[in-house]
């Protein structure tokens, strides 16, 4: 059972990671699900299931399953048969979710949906030969409100850049945290430059891979198709999954 949150800044590749890392899985045996973290939903399309409805959409069944009798929350929620409900698999049997947003309230506030979207998470995994990638909000802000808590290992995503970079450093503060000890680093869109090898140069946690910038993965976007379905980087990605599987054995 593992749990695998993919972070970075925004426009680093974060879904793409998860999507193709995702299909090498389920290729290997593996159940995958796969969950939309981000408030703008990408990955059920990117892995080929069109629209899914977000879990924090419905306002009906979080009310009846969270709330309790004279303002009272239940912190341990059923959602077994929402999981199923509202979750999809594409043909090669990745189930895909989205969480949607979450509206923060004050602090010290409990939120209903909060707990909701926890309980989804905690049901996501069940049986020994399950993978579960959580594919991040844009940034960190899903590792400050502790959503990824209790992942085996988080995947940062980069770029050749300082401001991808700074974002790491962030990542890195905040994962410690909430006790996430297993960070692993892929660099996107590689091109092969002085100032690119620098930067990695300077990268404190294992690089897990490398994937070179591609026009492959435009052409993907562009004809709306998933990019494993056109090998977009596959022999890079087979490398990350590789690496990420021997990390997680170790443990």
């Amino acid at each position: 059972m593992v749990k695998i949150a993919v972070s970075g800044k925004g426009g680093v590749g974060k879904t793409t990671v998860t999507a193709m890392l995702s299909y090498l899985f389920a290729m290997d045996g593996y159940n995958v699900t796969a969950i939309d973290c981000d408030s703008s939903i990408n990955l059920p399309a990117v892995l080929g299931v069109g629209e899914v409805t977000p879990m924090s959409e419905l306002e009906h069944i979080i009310e009846e399953r969270v709330k309790g009798p004279l303002g009272t929350f239940r912190y341990n929620p059923k959602v077994d048969d929402i999981f199923e409900k509202y979750s999809k698999k594409n043909k090669y049997g990745i189930r895909v979710l989205a969480l949607g947003t979450i509206e923060k309230g004050g602090e010290g506030c409990f939120c209903p949906q909060n707990a909701f979207l926890r309980a989804i998470l905690r049901h996501a995994i069940f049986r020994k030969k399950d993978v579960l990638f959580l594919d991040m909000e844009a940034g960190i802000e899903h590792l400050g409100r502790g959503t990824a808590k209790g992942v085996d290992m988080l995947i940062a995503v980069i770029e050749p850049g300082m401001r991808s970079f700074e974002t790491l450093k962030r990542i890195e503060k905040l994962a410690s945290d909430i006790g996430i000890k297993k960070i692993g680093v892929v660099m996107n869109k590689y091109i092969d430059s002085k100032s690119s090898r620098e930067l990695m140069e300077r990268i404190n946690h294992e690089i897990l891979g490398v994937v070179p910038y591609s026009q492959c993965f435009i052409e993907a976007d562009l004809e709306n198709i998933p990019p494993y379905e056109i090998e977009c980087e596959v022999e890079s990605f087979e490398t990350i999954k590789k690496r990420v599987v021997e990390i997680i054995m170790s443990q």
